[in-house]
């Protein structure tokens, strides 16, 4: 079934209603949307999988392995000076010394520690004053990490307290120079989202703390290098699960057998190294699209990240712009679907806009590192194909309802659910076609002058009873016949057989032969009844004639009815009047007389003139 256009079918306004709040949403996105939109991009980063980060960029682990190798090298007869005391946690300070001083000798660039030494250590002041040597020897090349702490109390108020080494510690690295905030933003969905540049930016700055500055930030002005973007407005790129930076243990560099001879020892070579505890069994790690992960993991990802510029960031930036971007998306993917005639092609264009939405958004952020608002305008596209499938389910209903009213006026209701199931048919039928018919007129005789008397009387409302009646006597008749009821003209009924439905012009032919006679048959016993009432008895005529006619809807625009028109319909008309001239009830044409023979007898009355036919035409009257 063809549509209707597409002002007609979807209003321009509700197009553009739908693209103004998916412009919205793009632009002025709700925390709900946010959440959604990372949780998108997150599944897409991690369906393309592992990238490669960068190769100058390092993790030394204080893990699970240093402590079990450090037990074992304990063990042994000539246990190894190295392994005193790294068998459990924390380590000693000095430890974190010589690890900085072999990196440094092996060329790194500079190194951060994300282990908070804050306090007095453990062992004691000297194991501090050890440290702070080794930091005074590679300052300004060495980052140590400052955390803020946010305590919470009853009341659910807090505020931020900034949390640094020891002084001795502190003062070795220079000052705030040598730290670096390792706090994290956690997106909506409570996931680790956004760079920890921008913790700096929104809650660090706008107070006026001293240190504003994060490690990863830090780490890269002590190697002497500038992040390749703004970081405060971007995301983590994560370039894959715990374990995919490169990557070092601990005990690998403090056993000096083993970093004599370590594959990776000339790759430290102008690197950026992180040092600190990596996720184990007994810690407890950070969410990310590719799983829990360290600290020290996610820290690098951001040092990475400011490196070669891979951090994700919303595009465009201002959110008026993101909101015409999300409009622009819907309105080019509603207007090529609106143009379509159907609504399969228009579902059809739905989801190949869909598709190519969410290919040009999957293709900008894993190559540009850009997150499009591709939620709203997709969700805008879903929702137009439900309302293209509302709206054309409704109005199939509508139209499916018009068509049942309309055939239910001529067949049974049966016949019209065997016509509708038809729906090409039914709009062929409607739209107008030739078929063969029979048609029947029936008037009564001498109504007008019974009308007139009656009026003269005060009994029209006895009249109108009395032709109620016999109307309805007469549908019930013509429905028994498998005939249609095209029209009452007054007292004249118009039926036709074959309309819409046709069963064989010969089955029509028949049928209708035998209900002009059951008709008047009918007529008969409901004269008896009047006449027990002392009610004047009716008589009628009736033509019939088959042939082609044209069936259609006819009609103005306010009105339409579904009917027959053609020459048959005319003789038929002709045949009716003639009746009241041959003193005959029922006059057939010659083709209806040729068709029914077989079954009914018929006698030729003659040929005679028809009134607008310019020819004589033989006349026939069943038996």
């Amino acid at each position: 079934m063809v549509l209707p256009s597409a002002k007609r079918f979807i209003r321009p306004s509700a197009v553009l209603t739908l693209a103004l709040i998916c412009g919205g949403l793009s632009g002025w996105p709700p925390a709900l949307w946010r959440s959604w939109s990372k949780q998108i991009a997150d599944q897409v980063i991690v369906w393309a999988g592992p990238i490669q980060p960068p190769a100058n960029l390092i993790v030394v682990a204080v893990d699970d392995a240093s402590l079990q190798q450090s037990r074992w090298f304990q063990e042994q007869a000539d246990a190894s000076g190295w392994s005193e005391e790294l068998e459990r946690w924390p380590w000693p300070r000095s430890t974190y010394g010589i690890l900085i001083d072999r990196l440094i000798k092996a060329g790194a660039r500079a190194v951060a520690v994300n282990v908070l030494f804050s306090g007095i250590s453990a062992r004691g002041v000297a194991d501090d004053a050890s440290f702070a040597t080794a930091l005074r020897r590679h300052q300004p090349h060495v980052v140590l990490a400052a955390e803020m702490l946010e305590p919470i109390d009853e009341q659910g108020a807090g505020g931020l307290t900034l949390e640094t080494p020891h002084p001795l510690l502190q003062s070795a690295v220079g000052g705030f120079k040598g730290l670096g905030i390792t706090n994290m933003l956690s997106a909506e969905d409570g996931a680790i989202g956004p760079h920890p540049e921008a913790y700096i930016e929104r809650l660090l700055k706008p107070h006026g703390f001293a240190l504003q500055q994060s490690l990863p930030s830090a780490l890269l002005h002590a190697a002497g290098l500038k992040p390749a973007i703004d970081d405060s407005q971007r995301f983590l790129r994560f370039y894959g699960p715990e374990g995919t930076i490169k990557r070092l243990s601990a005990w690998e560099i403090l056993d000096p057998q083993r970093w004599s001879s370590h594959p990776l020892r000339d790759q430290i070579a102008n690197s950026i190294v992180l040092i600190g505890p990596t996720l184990e069994e007994t810690r407890i790690g950070h969410a990310t699209p590719f799983g829990t992960m360290s600290g020290v993991e996610l820290l690098a990802t951001a040092t990475g990240n400011s490196l070669n510029g891979s951090g994700l960031a919303r595009w465009p930036t201002q959110p008026w712009q993101r909101g015409l971007t999300g409009s622009f998306g819907l309105l080019v993917v509603a207007l090529i679907a609106l143009r379509r005639p159907s609504l399969q092609w228009r579902l059809a264009s739905c989801t190949i806009g869909l598709i190519v939405l969410l290919g040009i958004g999957v293709v900008v952020l894993l190559i540009w590192n850009r997150a499009l608002p591709l939620l709203p305008p997709g969700a805008g596209v879903v929702v137009l194909s439900g309302g293209l499938v509302l709206n054309s389910y409704l109005r199939e209903e509508r139209e499916r309802r018009r068509l049942r009213r309309t055939f239910e006026r001529y067949v049974a209701p049966s016949v019209v659910e065997e016509i509708l199931e038809d729906r090409a048919n039914v709009e062929d039928l409607l739209s107008g076609r030739t078929r063969p018919v029979t048609v029947l007129f029936s008037d009564l005789q001498g109504f007008t002058a019974l009308t007139r008397q009656r009026s003269r009387e005060g009994r029209s409302e006895e009249l109108v009873r009395q032709l109620n009646g016999y109307l309805g006597q007469m549908v019930e008749v013509i429905d028994a016949h498998g005939g249609t009821v095209d029209k009452f003209i007054g007292d004249c009924v118009m039926a036709v057989f074959g309309s819409p439905r046709g069963r064989g012009v010969h089955i029509e032919a028949v049928a209708a032969v035998q209900c002009a006679r059951a008709m008047c048959s009918a007529l008969n016993q409901l004269n008896q009844s009047w006449g027990d009432q002392q009610i004047a008895p009716l008589s009628c005529g009736i033509g019939i004639a088959s042939g082609d006619a044209v069936v259609g809807e006819i009609g103005s625009p306010q009105r339409k009815e579904f009917t027959v028109i053609g020459d048959t319909v005319n003789l038929a008309s002709r045949l009716e009047a003639l009746t009241r001239q041959l003193n005959t009830t029922i006059l057939l044409d010659q083709h209806t007389a040729e068709l029914a023979q077989d079954e009914i007898t018929m006698r030729h009355i003659g040929d005679q003139p028809i009134k607008g036919i310019n020819q004589t035409v033989p006349i026939f009257s069943p038996r």
